[in-house]
C-alpha cells in the first residue's frame, strides 16, 4: 500500500513540476487596412492543451471628439458561447474613468508599481513584427509622416526593452507609397512568454498585496465587477 500512494505521490509532484515548469504563450495580431480591421489574442497554456481565443470586434474611430466606436456584431470568444451585438465607444470620458480606476487600483494594492514591473520582467518577447504602409496626396508629407512613425516606433519598442525581455531584434518597418492615394496600414505581430510557474507565483503576491490594504479587496471586486 505504501508503495502505491508513494507512486502516486511521485506521479503528483512530476504533474505539478510540469505544469511550472510549462510556458504562457501569448500571439497577438493587430491589422488594419482602411476600414478592415483585425485584432487577435490566442493565449496557449499547458504545452497547448488549453488554448483560449479573444477577438475584438469591429473598431471605427467616428472622430477625434466623439472618440472610438466598437460596432456590433462581436464574433465569438472565449466564455462566450455564440456571436452577441455590442456598440460601445472609447471616448475621452471612458479614458478618464479608466485612469481614475487605475488610480483607485494603485491605493487598494500595496505596491503595485512594483509589482508590474517585476512581472513585466519575467515576460519574453519571441516575435514582435510591426509594419505600416502609408501615403498621402502630397509626397512630401508623405515622407514626413513617415519619418515621424520611424520616430514613434523606435520610442515604442525602446519603452519596452526598459521592462520585457525581447529575444529576438524587432522587425519594423514604414514603407512609403508614393503616387498613390491616401493609405494607411498596419500589422503588428507578437508572441510573448511567461513561465506558469512565475504566472502563479506573481497571482499569489498580488493577492497578499491587496490584503494588505484595508478594503483592498473590496475596491478590486467594486471595479472589476463594474467592469
Amino acid at each position: 500500500m505504501w508503495i502505491w500512494l508513494g507512486g502516486i505521490l511521485i506521479l503528483l509532484l512530476l504533474i505539478a513540476a510540469l505544469i511550472l515548469l510549462s510556458t504562457i504563450t501569448f500571439n497577438l495580431t493587430l491589422r488594419k487596412k482602411n476600414r478592415d480591421d483585425t485584432v487577435l489574442l490566442e493565449v496557449t497554456m499547458l504545452y497547448g492543451f488549453v488554448r483560449l481565443r479573444y477577438q475584438v470586434p469591429t473598431i471605427r474611430i467616428k472622430n477625434w471628439r466623439d472618440g472610438v466606436q466598437i460596432e456590433k456584431n462581436q464574433p465569438e470568444n472565449v466564455l462566450q458561447k455564440e456571436s452577441t451585438s455590442v456598440d460601445h465607444e472609447v471616448n475621452k470620458d471612458k479614458v478618464e474613468l479608466w485612469m481614475d480606476q487605475f488610480e483607485r487600483l494603485l491605493q487598494a494594492t500595496s505596491g503595485l508599481r512594483v509589482w508590474l514591473q517585476s512581472t513585466l520582467r519575467r515576460v519574453s518577447f519571441r516575435k514582435l513584427e510591426w509594419s505600416t504602409n502609408i501615403a498621402l496626396e502630397d509626397a512630401a508629407h508623405t515622407a514626413t509622416l513617415t519619418g515621424a512613425l520611424w520616430g514613434v516606433k523606435a520610442t515604442i519598442v525602446g519603452w519596452l526593452t526598459r521592462y520585457i525581455s525581447l529575444k529576438q531584434r524587432p522587425k519594423l518597418f514604414v514603407v512609403p507609397v508614393f503616387g498613390s492615394k491616401p493609405l494607411f496600414s498596419t500589422e503588428l505581430r507578437c508572441i510573448a512568454q511567461i513561465r506558469c510557474g512565475y504566472a502563479i507565483y506573481a497571482g499569489l503576491v498580488l493577492i497578499v498585496r491587496v490584503l494588505k490594504v484595508k478594503g483592498g479587496v473590496k475596491k478590486w471586486l467594486t471595479i472589476l465587477l463594474k467592469g
